[in-house]
């Protein structure tokens, strides 16, 4: 599939970033200090916990967006990662892109100290660098574009992933990139209900995708999804995780809304 739209412009800005780094710290050494980086906590276990009555949350650390501007440019990462935890998400995701999200691998680095939970690094990846620099960081798991990849990059980066002891979160959203993703090994597939390329949202995209998912994959929902009514219509189509951003950032009680995404009442 041909990349466009916002797509391409970001993999543009990505090859630059990439360049810029690699000036600064060789791809030899960084991926050196990868693999000495410790094993983070399982990804994967934390996704295949998922059911109706133990909903998966994936709170995300997100800034800002190219469709919304500015969602919270101050935000704290270190407050609402506590929050997070606290709250009872089970993973976190961290915006890393700095142009558009206004996010940076040193938010990554410091969710990955101040939470015990599996991080996983949300960028547009489109080079093995990136990979090494979520392993360094301490991410549990990487965010792969299957729009982005060619079939070989998106099976290569899979494997390298989990030889790095992290596990992709592999992004679809329609049936054919399914294909590709189970193809390649994926494991936890999220399904975005915003198309990348437009940035246009459709609520009813995990719903109908997910209809053609085998009972070895997870599904992840993400995009669109703003109260418990949202949660339990994924509910409905057999999805126990889902990845929140703007609308938990947004909310004026962080550990309460997650609570309401889980059905959880607790106060502190």
């Amino acid at each position: 599939m041909k990349v466009e739209g916002f797509l391409r412009k970001m993999k543009a800005v990505k090859q630059e970033e990439i360049d810029r780094h690699r000036s600064v710290i060789p791809l030899k050494v960084l991926r050196r200090d990868a693999e000495q980086t410790m094993v983070p906590p399982s990804f994967l276990s934390a996704m295949a916990k998922g059911s109706r009555d133990h909903v998966g949350i994936i709170a995300e650390i997100k800034k800002a967006s190219p469709s919304k501007g500015d969602i919270r440019p101050d935000l704290d990462v270190a407050t609402y990662v506590e929050r997070y935890t606290q709250s009872g998400a089970r993973a976190i995701s961290v915006l890393t892109e700095p142009c558009y999200f206004k996010g940076s691998l040193d938010d990554l680095a410091l969710a990955c100290k101040t939470t015990d939970l599996p991080v996983l690094r949300k960028d547009f990846i489109i080079h093995e660098y990136q990979i090494f620099e979520g392993k360094k960081a301490g991410a549990a798991a990487i965010l792969l574009i299957t729009t982005l990849l060619s079939k070989k990059q998106q099976k290569d980066y899979t494997s390298l992933i989990r030889d790095l002891g992290m596990e992709p979160l592999v992004e679809i959203n329609s049936e054919w990139e399914f294909e590709q993703a189970y193809t390649a090994g994926a494991k936890v597939v999220g399904i975005n209900n915003r198309n990348l390329q437009t940035l246009e949202t459709d609520p009813t995209i995990a719903q109908r995708v997910v209809k053609i998912f085998p009972r070895d994959i997870i599904p992840v929902e993400a995009s669109g999804i703003s109260n418990r009514q949202d949660i339990e219509k994924g509910l409905d189509h057999t999805i126990f995780n889902f990845l929140v951003g703007e609308s938990i950032v947004r909310a004026e009680d962080t550990k309460a809304f997650i609570r309401s995404l889980c059905q959880e009442t607790k106060r502190d």
